[in-house]
């Protein structure tokens, strides 16, 4: 049943099943080949994980996210992240960091959304990875997966982009010079400006 979930999960954050889509039981038994009985269990945590609205009569449908929710995800991440970043700052790799880096510099022109966005992430995995708690990775891992539709907005205008490549590039050199509370400050307010362009995001398709 997990792959069931992860495969509906994925189809669900990706906009494959957009927002009011009906997820119908026996449709969805077919495509996998199994009974309905584990589908109606698997729909059932995806209702709890807030992902769909589960219905006597209607079925399961797909639900936006609401305002409220991208915050309080985004407020979670914040937290999360901020306490793996204290617990990776020591032993994180200063070369690896330059990496990163001139990476960051090198591509502050280009305008391939995938691949900042691509950057971005490698940026954040290597800092949350580096903390070695699994509990935490784990969680934030399921985070950035609800945010993933997000996750590249910051670079769609050149203003904003600029500014995620810069946050990047301050936390890095906060974290070369071993200044883990400056580096806090500085992803509290990465993170804070990305609440903000998600949140703006959704108010413009409303």
């Amino acid at each position: 049943m997990g792959e069931i979930y992860s495969v509906l999960f994925d189809k669900i954050i990706s906009g494959e099943y957009p927002a009011g889509t009906r997820l119908k039981q026996e449709d969805i038994a077919r495509e996998f080949k199994i009974s309905r009985t584990p589908i109606r269990v698997v729909l059932q945590q995806l209702d709890q994980d807030g992902l769909i609205h589960l219905s006597p009569n209607k079925g399961a449908k797909v639900l936006p996210f609401t305002a409220d929710e991208i915050e309080e995800i985004f407020e979670i991440r914040k937290s999360l992240e901020l306490l793996c970043l204290d617990i990776s700052a020591p032993a994180l790799s200063m070369h690896k960091l330059l990496g990163l880096k001139k990476e960051l510099l090198e591509n502050i022109e280009i305008e391939e959304v995938e691949k900042l966005a691509d950057m971005d992430a490698r940026f954040h995995s290597y800092i949350i990875d580096s903390s070695g708690k699994k509990r935490l990775i784990s969680m934030l891992n399921q985070l950035f997966r609800l945010l993933q539709k997000f996750r590249s907005l910051g670079y769609l205008k050149k203003d904003t982009k600029e500014q995620a490549i810069m946050e990047h590039i301050e936390i890095i050199d906060a974290l070369c010079m071993r200044d883990t509370a400056n580096a806090k400050v500085l992803m509290k307010k990465h993170i804070e400006n990305s609440k903000i362009i998600a949140l703006s995001q959704l108010f413009q398709t409303r």
